[in-house]
């Protein structure tokens, strides 16, 4: 392929999605963004809406037609199982983008983004949170992504209920006092810890939510050692994780990005990165952390110019990185 080239990129999640085109320098030429795509949240016609959304809106930038672009690297959320290749091959068909048409799962494009020859482990903490990595070989391996039940724990909103779930114990004595109880009850509006607790048992108010995690980190990094002990147990649970994809895809003596992707590393905690990192370097000891920078969206660029046979360049990578979080980030 041509440096004249255009490439597609598309990063479809439960709260967003993101469509890039891109030439073979890296140069950003076209963005779009739009709601939901995760097809198990808004069905495959609410899913093709977005993916359609996001893409007209790039090809209006570029000045293209779909028919036009090289080829399109799609990471898709809801993308778990190998039935679904069967289900959302034919909405990827009616975006109109010719092949090759890469489908991963949106896991995979953070790691791509994130690591410079596409090998390494992504941990994705958000709401929730998902283990992927991909070896040398091109061999990939995940977990399953969906909570606690199917092993994965480690996201905003288990650090909020850990949290929740302290503050009772300290109620209860079962626990160490912890200043999170006093943060909970100013977050909830509530006069005593005791009437939270019966607003939340009785489902006068709602359960927490991911979004009182930043005040876990923002007592752990007081001194808390309740929230620290938090912190601690969600990164030993990612850790975990992590280690035992690296030993399922025989990573243990190779030097490898962990990339670190979503909300939740916004905290920039290095108590979470050390507890991560500490089982990972007993399994690995050559892996080092790596927080994403950029926009996962850049990974489906990436994957869709190796697709065509592209040798992606250190320099076009750094370079399209920069300008997608100029624009969309």
């Amino acid at each position: 392929m041509s440096m004249d080239a255009l490439y597609l990129g598309m990063d479809a999640g439960a709260t967003k999605t993101h469509a890039l085109i891109a030439d073979g320098a890296g140069h950003v030429r076209g963005v779009g963004a739009a709601g939901p795509g995760n097809w198990e949240g808004v069905g495959l016609d609410g899913a093709l809406a977005a993916y359609q959304d996001a893409l007209n809106q790039a090809l209006a930038e570029a000045g293209l037609t779909a028919e036009q672009l090289a080829g399109g690297g799609f990471g898709l959320a809801g993308f778990d199982w190998p039935s679904d290749r069967e289900r959302l091959g034919p909405v990827l068909e009616q975006l109109g983008v010719p092949d090759p048409r890469v489908l991963v799962n949106d896991t995979d494009v953070a790691l791509r983004a994130g690591a410079e020859d596409g090998v390494g482990i992504v941990i994705i903490a958000g709401t929730g949170t998902t283990v992927a990595g991909c070896n040398a070989q091109g061999e990939r391996w995940r977990t399953f992504g969906e909570g606690v039940e199917m092993g994965d724990i480690g996201g905003a909103a288990d650090i909020a209920r850990l949290a929740l779930r302290a503050v009772a114990r300290a109620y209860t004595g079962a626990g160490p006092e912890t200043a999170l109880t006093q943060v909970y009850v100013q977050q909830y509006g509530a006069s005593s810890a005791i009437e939270m607790l019966e607003w939340i048992v009785r489902g006068q108010a709602p359960r927490p939510h991911g979004a009182l995690a930043p005040h876990v980190f923002t007592a752990a990094e007081a001194g808390d050692p309740v929230a620290q002990s938090i912190i601690r147990e969600v990164g030993a649970a990612l850790g975990g994780n992590a280690a035992a994809v690296a030993r399922r895809l025989g990573m243990e003596a190779e030097t490898f990005p962990v990339v670190l992707a979503g909300g939740v590393f916004r905290s920039r905690s290095a108590t979470l990165v050390g507890a991560i990192m500490a089982p990972i370097r007993a399994v690995a000891p050559h892996a080092h952390p790596r927080i994403l920078e950029t926009l996962p969206v850049v990974g489906g660029v990436l994957l869709a110019m190796e697709a065509t046979g592209v040798d992606v360049a250190p320099e076009v990578h750094r370079r399209l990185a920069e300008e997608v979080q100029e624009r969309l980030g």
